[in-house]
């Protein structure tokens, strides 16, 4: 009885304790550090009892402090204002209760104005009053809270794939109405916005939305069921995204179009990883963002890296985000593809073309062997498909015949110094940086790595496998108004038949294949410790295959 009588005791104390400490802040809040610090030190002086002199003095000083008309004030709002659960944490009580505790107080804090004897007089007062019934708890309601705090509660709007749609109709709009004379219609921006089917109700909901931009409701946007609910909303959504990143005049603006694609393929990957409540519904979608950044690094390679003037801007940190951002986002389908139940096989090869496309330039495949030189990501997806198949998109793309010829070079070739020379003139002397060597040695690993991958998905079919290295350059860049070019014309390219050659011409070619990887076992074995051991057993397992499949 005694032990839960005190346990009983010290949680009141506990709670008044923190009712007291919560008052302070708010006291300080209200009134200022200086009176805060005053009552502490006058509290330090009756708990000590010491120096009756400063502890009369420092009592005036708080009196008068009190007595003034702004502290009246401030004291009765904060009286007014503080809930009841603050000021009297471990009162129980029927609401006159908790009323008459309030009055009892304002006359405590009345009173400290007055001389000493009425102080006294009024203290013992209070003292000798009876308690108070006890009652219920104290109520509190969340939706007076939230009423109280004025909207900060609040959900932002939804971005529907319509408000974008409309949104880059009228961006495009008033972008031709600048061209031609330079002046904008007054009506333009209200021309989109009289859409009949649209209550009125929906109009003002919206109406904070109709003068931004496609690309600011694209940053805004949270629900990717909202910029998707169904195929031809989001293949024109996907278009918007698309020429976005295409936009060489604005520099930031197309930046920031990457970063919406970052953006919206993180929330698609949230939904599958957990479930989001549609199953990984949303695997189209992140297939199509992720042709997108491939369209984007062909489109930089082709028309502003490989074939670069002097004075042409370049966005060279774009680039390199575009080609870690795809590493990233292959990683993530390629574990979907071999998880799910119903992959993306009818966009698997044309994938694959255009990853072929992009190592085929030789900036892009600098840049991706910086990042990965091992090339494990093309190992994975040239699983992908038949052996066939992947001999027919190599013959289209023309990488075997690139990659071979990177080998004999050893990695060296004039896109590497001027990526290196970019690198040092962005970064500058203070930032330690790859040397050109670093970067011809990632480069002929890459594409040994890739030829490797080649002779052992496809050497079988050595009859017809020698075409795939035999001189070749595509004409097509793979790329199109809206994005890369279709699966329909990706199929008709690869339904093309393979080149012949003859006996001599096979030797030939197979002789430039093997030389890499016996290049690297004897270098092996002149200097020991020099070549990597996985590097090295990798090479000699290679020679062995072509050895096995009887090319010589």
């Amino acid at each position: 009885s005694s032990s839960s009588s005190s346990s009983s005791s010290s949680s009141s104390d506990d709670n008044i304790n923190v009712g007291h400490d919560a008052l302070d802040q708010l006291l300080e809040s209200k009134l200022g550090k200086e009176l805060t610090r005053s009552a502490q030190k006058l509290e330090r002086i009756h708990t000590d009892n010491t120096s009756d002199q400063n502890r009369i003095l420092l009592e005036e000083e708080v009196a008068q402090l009190m007595d003034s008309a702004a502290f009246q004030q401030m004291n009765a709002q904060i009286i007014q204002e503080c809930p009841l659960s603050l000021l009297f944490p471990s009162t129980h009580g029927t609401a006159a209760a908790v009323e008459n505790r309030r009055e009892d107080d304002d006359t405590n804090i009345t009173v400290v104005g007055s001389n000493k004897k009425s102080r006294e007089e009024a203290s013992a007062t209070t003292t000798n009053k009876p308690p108070e019934a006890a009652g219920g708890a104290t109520s509190f309601s969340l939706f007076d809270l939230m009423d109280s705090q004025k909207g900060a509660f609040t959900i932002p709007p939804r971005i529907m794939a319509q408000q974008v749609i409309d949104a880059d109709q009228r961006d495009n709009t008033i972008a031709m109405n600048n061209s031609n004379d330079g002046t904008i219609p007054n009506d333009v921006s209200r021309s989109f916005n009289n859409d009949d089917s649209t209550t009125q109700a929906t109009k003002n909901k919206n109406n904070n939305n109709n003068n931004k931009s496609a690309l600011e409701l694209l940053e805004q946007a949270e629900d990717m069921e909202d910029l998707s609910p169904d195929v031809k909303s989001w293949e024109q959504i996907q278009s918007i995204l698309y020429r976005g990143l295409m936009n060489t005049m604005d520099l930031e603006e197309r930046r920031r179009y990457f970063k919406v694609h970052k953006s919206i393929f993180d929330k698609c990957q949230r939904n599958i990883r957990g479930g989001g409540g549609g199953g990984g519904m949303f695997r189209s979608q992140s297939w199509g963002l992720t042709l997108n950044i491939v369209g984007l690094i062909l489109s930089l390679s082709n028309n502003e890296f490989d074939k670069m003037n002097d004075g042409q801007r370049t966005d060279l940190d774009l680039y390199w985000d575009s080609c870690h951002h795809l590493l990233s986002s292959l990683s993530h389908l390629a574990v979907e593809y071999c998880t799910s139940s119903v992959g993306n096989e009818k966009e698997m090869e044309r994938m694959i073309l255009e990853l072929c496309s992009i190592l085929c330039s030789d900036v892009s495949s600098c840049v991706l062997a910086m990042m990965e030189p091992m090339a494990g990501w093309f190992e994975v997806w040239a699983r992908f498909v038949g052996p066939s198949r992947l001999m027919a998109i190599l013959r289209v793309s023309g990488l075997g015949d690139v990659v071979l010829r990177r080998c004999e070079s050893r990695g060296r070739n004039e896109a590497s110094e001027r990526l290196h020379g970019m690198l040092r003139q962005r970064a500058g002397s203070s930032v330690v940086l790859p040397t050109l060597k670093d970067l011809e040695e990632s480069n002929f690993l890459e594409s040994l790595s890739i030829l490797r991958v080649i002779v052992s998905r496809c050497g079988a079919a050595w009859g017809s496998t020698g075409s795939i290295f035999s001189c070749h350059t595509s004409t097509s860049s793979f790329l199109s108004a809206d994005g890369i070019i279709t699966f329909d014309e990706v199929q008709a390219m690869l339904g093309t038949k393979p080149q012949s050659l003859s006996v001599e011409e096979q030797k030939k070619i197979t002789t430039r294949v093997v030389q890499p990887f016996l290049d690297i076992i004897l270098l092996a074995e002149s200097t020991p410790g020099l070549v990597d051991a996985e590097l090295e057993e990798l090479c000699t397992q290679t020679v062995s295959l072509i050895q096995q499949q009887g090319w010589f």
